[in-house]
């Protein structure tokens, strides 16, 4: 019986991941499409406006020499600046290498390079290892991101065309974001990457049909690309613990609320070892048993990069430039990511929200204001508000800081909006204008999270402030991963055409973003300040 179960499995499995849309595979071809476009941004768009075609881009000054250490195969080679771990010159020598080989190979023996072009070659070039981003990361975020809204939510979807097209302009959206596409997606940096192997290990992660040793071997990749991305599994892993709870435990199932579910997890918990009973030793066997089989491979990463941190980098996370990266207790971050949330979810919650009262005939009704506050009144006690807005408000007072790296480099825009509203000449008024604002945002992210499960909510409450609150640094890149987790979870995809209609718009709001983002970078160069060479700085994020 077991093996037909298993065939129909791995049917229903291809059957999910091959739908078309008009004869189009709907998860390949956009991002066969996304690839060639990136790449043909960085061939004829990017590399052309800077000086010369081994003109750095600020932290590629690091990253390409010790990239290119990798190619040559010294891996005893490190430049102590470089903070994170070796995932991505892993990639990109295993990658650019053979490849350029078998390429040189095919030209020479097609008469198009003698044997001086092939020994002057250079098979990890700045172009050809910005291209390893340009090419493979969109695509493989567009995929991965793809594959875990199917297997999520497979129950939700019903398969019809408008299902499919909301899932792949939402994937779309989410590979073209404009924090790591625009311009880090066509530059040497590891965000693009890191992006994507959290996402490919998570969609390997949720399915049932990958193998073991896959999803450890994406887990182990996804830290190597950045270390942060431990707390993803965590996230999961806790995730899944949950669900064992609820599977051995029914009134942890029942519970209605994070407090409640908490509360009834420790009471079974506490019951089972407290009281010896066979029945209920039985149970919390049976329940660390399935614990064990559901995270044991994120487990064997998790472990072995506490060892790593450990025994061989001196219980230090980052591995070079370490007084530079000490961590820090930064509450804030909390506040200024839900700000970064609310703003790259207006598009969607906007013109989403807009299309589903369109179809009700009560547009108005929306675009009250009165009618929206008084729905919070209604649904938050006013003694949680106020004691909400005073603990924002005490986190602005003592936790306004600043990273010297913050008000150093006028690279970023982070510099501006940083020196705007918070330097020390500005009005201290100004500090405490968003308060509202910050509790507003965090009402909606904990609201739009009770869309999913309770365990998701709890997890993603555990990790995320952990990920955040520890960055001394102020870096919008640091938000894209939680944000992009909070979407996936926290949107159920329906097939109603007005939640199509949001996610194409969604989509033309990034890429006129993205535009925007990409032409003052390569068309409002200015005179770098941070040294006397009289070279060009542009703006990024």
């Amino acid at each position: 019986m077991a093996a037909p179960k298993a065939s129909r499995r791995g049917q229903k499995s291809l059957a999910q991941y091959s739908e078309t849309i008009g004869g189009c595979n709907v998860s390949i071809l956009p991002a066969v499409v996304l690839s060639t476009v990136t790449w043909y941004l960085l061939q004829y768009v990017v590399q052309p406006l800077f000086g010369s075609p081994d003109e750095y881009y600020i932290d590629e000054e690091f990253h390409v020499p010790q990239a290119q250490h990798y190619c040559r195969a010294e891996f005893h080679k490190w430049d102590p600046k470089i903070t994170t771990l070796p995932g991505l010159y892993l990639l990109s020598s295993t990658v650019l290498v053979p490849f350029m080989k078998i390429y040189d190979t095919v030209l020479s023996l097609l008469g198009v390079l003698d044997s001086d072009d092939l020994r002057i070659n250079d098979p990890c070039s700045l172009v050809a290892l910005r291209a390893v981003n340009a090419v493979g990361a969109p695509a493989c975020l567009y995929y991965a991101y793809y594959r875990c809204q199917q297997i999520l939510f497979q129950n939700e979807n019903k398969k019809t065309k408008i299902a499919k097209w909301t899932c792949m302009f939402l994937a779309l959206n989410v590979a073209t974001f404009p924090v790591i596409y625009a311009p880090y997606s066509m530059l040497y940096y590891t965000d693009a990457w890191a992006t994507a192997s959290v996402f490919l290990w998570y969609s390997s992660h949720l399915s049932n049909e990958t193998h073991f040793l896959v999803k450890v071997i994406f887990g182990g990749f996804s830290v190597l690309c950045r270390q942060t991305n431990i707390a993803w599994l965590v996230f999961a892993s806790i995730i899944d613990v949950c669900h064992c709870a609820e599977q051995c435990f029914p009134t942890v199932k029942n519970s209605v609320s994070l407090f409640s579910y908490i509360q009834a997890s420790i009471t079974e918990l506490y019951y089972c070892c407290s009281i010896k009973k066979k029945n209920k030793s039985k149970k919390l066997i049976d329940f660390f048993q399935k614990c064990l089989h559901v995270t044991s491979s994120s487990v064997i990463v998790i472990v072995s990069f506490v060892s790593f941190v450990v025994f061989f980098n001196n219980g230090d996370i980052v591995v070079g430039d370490r007084h530079a990266h000490i961590p820090r207790f930064h509450p804030m971050q909390l506040c200024y990511f839900v700000i970064f949330v609310l703003a790259f979810s207006l598009p969607w919650f906007l013109s989403q929200t807009y299309f589903k009262r369109q179809t009700s005939n009560s547009v108005k009704k929306h675009f009250n204001l009165a009618k929206a506050f008084n729905e919070i009144h209604s649904n938050i006690s006013k003694v949680f508000v106020v004691i909400l807005l005073i603990i924002i408000s005490g986190l602005v007072y003592f936790n306004t800081i600043a990273h010297p790296y913050l008000l150093a480099d006028n690279r970023h825009y982070t510099f501006y909006v940083w020196r705007l509203l918070f330097s020390p000449g500005k009005p201290i008024f100004l500090r405490y204008l968003p308060v509202p604002l910050y509790a507003y945002s965090l009402w909606l992210v904990d609201r739009t999270l009770m869309q999913s499960s309770i365990a998701y909510r709890l997890a993603y409450w555990i990790v995320t402030p952990l990920i955040l609150c520890a960055q001394f640094l102020l870096e919008p890149r640091y938000f894209v991963v939680p944000y992009l987790m909070y979407r996936l979870h926290s949107n159920k995809h329906s097939t109603n055409n007005y939640t199509f209609k949001a996610a194409f718009i969604e989509f033309i709001a990034y890429q006129v973003f993205n535009f925007i983002i990409m032409r003052i970078f390569l068309y409002n160069p200015f005179v770098s300040t941070m040294d006397n060479t009289g070279r060009l700085d542009r703006f990024t994020w």
